[in-house]
């Protein structure tokens, strides 16, 4: 037996895969809800966040008949779960979190059976990756756009993506070191695992905006009074000459005595040549307030 055959005939995981539809369309039914949507939204909305991924997997795949409509059993946990949450008002801590582990299991095992079906199909190891992590997330996203938010594993939300990622390429590496079919539920763990331990935890991936470099008036002030004062100690250290500093003339004292009101007073007090910034922002800007005093291109 295989990993594939195992992921897809064993009964337990064939239970758990159906409970993780179930809970995809319950938690699906939970946005619908809150927005208002009438028993049609709660129907589309949780057939496509229960079955959104496996479906794309499988017509990428050319499968024939995708594995959703395969039999009642798919759909009947899907439309379950959407009208659970029509009748039942179902919130609260407790459920919340329930509604999270079981879906983080079933990502797990998504992610698995997506990438062992892709690899089975002649896929590469990218892309058959790819479909797995799609085959995991790929129905939460559909949902998301559906009903107008920005997808959760796009940034801000718990790293389902990132445990599907990780489940993809250990499934990968099971079956390309041929490792015993029942390894790939080690995959699955491991992926959970770190889904679940990151959803408790509180953790995110970094934010563009985490990584960009910027920079007040004031931190600029201090960045080019420090760059002045080290470059002084170099030559200094490397001439022997002791620099002196005359309060009434010297830049650095100016600089340390000036009041900038924002970046522009500053810029404008240290650049007073417009021909000292070609082709920068701060030119466009005074060509704008005065054409006459821009520099030359």
């Amino acid at each position: 037996m295989d990993p594939l055959e195992l992921l897809v005939t064993n009964d337990f995981l064939r239970v758990l895969d159906l409970v993780g539809v179930f809970v995809m369309g319950v938690a699906a039914g939970a946005i619908a809800s809150r927005l208002n949507f009438d028993a049609v939204g709660f129907a589309v909305i949780g057939i496509v966040a229960g079955l959104g991924g496996g479906l794309v997997r499988d017509l990428i795949l050319d499968y024939g008949t995708p594995a959703a409509f395969d039999g009642p059993w798919y759909l009947t946990c899907a439309l379950g779960g959407a009208m659970f949450t029509f009748v039942i008002h179902a919130d609260g801590p407790w459920w919340r979190r329930l509604v999270t582990a079981l879906d983080i299991a079933a990502m797990g095992l998504w992610a698995a059976t997506g990438t062992a079906k892709s690899l089975g199909y002649g896929l590469d190891t990218l892309p058959a990756i790819l479909l797995g992590v799609t085959s995991a997330v790929g129905g939460g996203v559909i949902r998301d756009v559906l009903v107008g938010r920005i997808p959760q594993v796009f940034g801000g939300g718990p790293l389902y993506a990132t445990g599907a990622l990780v489940t993809a390429v250990l499934t990968w590496l099971v079956l390309a070191l041929g490792l015993p079919s029942p390894t790939v539920l080690v995959a699955v763990a491991v992926g959970a695992l770190l889904a679940g331990v990151a959803a408790w935890r509180r953790w995110s991936l970094p934010a563009h905006q985490e990584w960009q470099v910027t920079m007040s008036a004031t931190q600029l002030k201090q960045l080019v009074r420090r760059t002045r004062k080290d470059e002084r100690e170099r030559v200094a250290h490397e001439t022997g000459a002791i620099p002196v500093v005359d309060v009434d003339h010297d830049d650095l004292a100016e600089d340390a005595a000036a009041e900038d009101l924002d970046a522009s007073d500053y810029e404008d007090r240290i650049f007073p040549d417009p021909a000292e910034l070609p082709d920068t922002a701060e030119n466009e800007r005074r060509e704008e307030q005065d054409p006459g005093t821009a520099s030359p291109r």
